[in-house]
């Protein structure tokens, strides 16, 4: 390219970029969203990946919006991690815009830099993942009957009286603090709410269900799976049922690999409402009439059976906020004795002057050093979205490290996952799963 810009028509995609004499190739790919017939829809703003890494290992990815640019290089040590750029990348290589009617390519590098096209992405590799999804799940994504998922629940219980990397209480059951190793991979959400969409879309992203089958990554939701947040939906109770189905069918199929952190909204409390409609009660109601007392009384138990922190040396989380007061990790371990400690974790919000009781900086700083972790080490919780419009946000209240994550936004989904070594944010998203996966033929036999 020398140092004149290349424009090129935005459908003139996609296309690979070469950085220096072939020293690193990224792909560029229109973003899209499946629609219930499985039919791509263009979004407006592209990803750039590296194709040695997409979908073949976890890996992360670049978005380019309208009207926005990127400047590639070695200088920018996300873009270190996320493509692994090698000597001949230089500080600032290229720079990215996505203008009005195309975009624009503009080298700065002495090495040079190469366009052209790259090859449609492999619409199998994902298709394989849902037909795997529908494997997993044992069939189509629908709620399981009375007497199975009776059977079901009782089992994940099971489990969950010996879940692995959970610090015994006095009592000689799992304490409530989880502590991962780090050889696996962390891949967190939060808040669900009962968008089913999100968790297979999750799911079939990336390289995320390989790694889970092959023992190198773990899922945690930290909390609050249950109960839509959808105007309207609030007192629909179904989907709620659905992700729980879900959900235990992943524990039970990879019982060292999916973890659930208790929320608030995992709860039969007349507490639990939402807009003045009592959720919880709703909930119970609900799965009592559907499902019978005995399949609330274990649903009861899930709940008591949980944890309510992670930590590993990339990150901790709960699903709220961490304690004002002091604690220690023998009082998260011992969590059943202190039922005021189980209302912070799983309650409270950042101090405003209307809410003078929430967490600041300062406990957060706290919690850390609770946890034993370096002072930035990422703290992740979920409870309280910012806004309606996105799924996570980064340093909240300036708080340095102190992200909120929520991963019910019907149109985008949030994760946050490792990427050597930092623990780096992604948005996809949603796709029309549900119907996707459910269009499939019976596996044969």
């Amino acid at each position: 390219m020398g140092t004149s810009k290349v424009r090129v028509p935005l459908g003139g995609l996609p296309i690979e970029i070469s950085l220096g004499l072939n020293d690193k190739r990224l792909h560029l790919y229109p973003e899209t969203r499946l629609n219930g017939r499985g039919e791509p829809v263009r979004l407006g703003s592209f990803i750039l990946v590296d194709p040695s890494a997409h979908r073949r290992r976890i890996s992360g990815f670049l978005r380019l919006t309208p009207r926005s640019w990127l400047s590639l290089g070695s200088a920018d040590m996300l873009q270190k991690e996320l493509f692994d750029y090698p000597a001949a990348v230089d500080d600032e290589h290229l720079v990215l815009i996505h203008g009005r009617d195309a975009l624009v390519f503009r080298n700065l590098s002495d090495a040079g830099t190469r366009i052209g096209p790259a090859p449609a992405e492999d619409g199998w590799l994902r298709e394989r993942l849902w037909r795997r999804l529908r494997e997993i799940f044992g069939g189509p994504i629908a709620l399981l009957p009375k007497d199975e998922a009776m059977q079901l629940i009782e089992e994940v219980n099971r489990l969950l009286r010996k879940e692995i990397y959970r610090p015994l209480d006095e009592r000689g059951l799992p304490g409530g603090l989880l502590l991962l190793p780090s050889k696996l991979t962390p891949i967190i959400v939060a808040d669900m709410h009962a968008q089913i969409d999100n968790l297979l879309t999750i799911l079939s992203q990336n390289a995320f269900l390989d790694a889970i089958e092959q023992g190198t990554a773990v899922l945690v939701i930290i909390g609050d799976a249950v109960h839509s947040e959808i105007d309207g939906q609030l007192r629909e109770m179904e989907s709620s049922m659905l992700m729980m189905d879900l959900i235990f069918r992943l524990k039970l199929h990879f019982p060292e690999q999916v973890f659930y952190l208790r929320g608030n909204h995992d709860s039969f409390s007349e507490d639990m409402s939402k807009d003045g409609i009592p959720q919880g009660l709703l909930w119970a109601r609900e799965l009592g009439e559907r499902r019978g007392t005995a399949y609330l009384k274990a649903m009861e138990e899930f709940y008591r059976l949980l944890p309510y922190v992670v930590a590993s040396k990339d990150f901790a989380a709960c699903h709220a906020a961490p304690p004002t007061s002091k604690v220690d990790v023998e009082m998260l371990v011992q969590i059943h004795r202190h039922p005021r400690l189980v209302i912070e974790l799983i309650n409270n919000r950042l101090q405003r002057p209307n809410r003078p009781q929430g967490y600041r900086r300062r406990d957060v700083k706290r919690f850390r050093q609770c946890l034993q972790v370096s002072p930035e080490t990422p703290l992740i919780v979920g409870h309280t979205p910012i806004n309606r419009e996105d799924t996570l946000w980064l340093n909240v209240d300036g708080i340095a490290n102190h992200h909120v994550l929520f991963s019910a936004n019907p149109d985008q989904v949030g994760v946050f996952t490792r990427i050597g070594n930092t623990m780096v944010p992604l948005r996809y998203p949603v796709d029309a799963l549900t119907s996707i996966i459910n269009s499939f033929d019976p596996a044969p036999g």
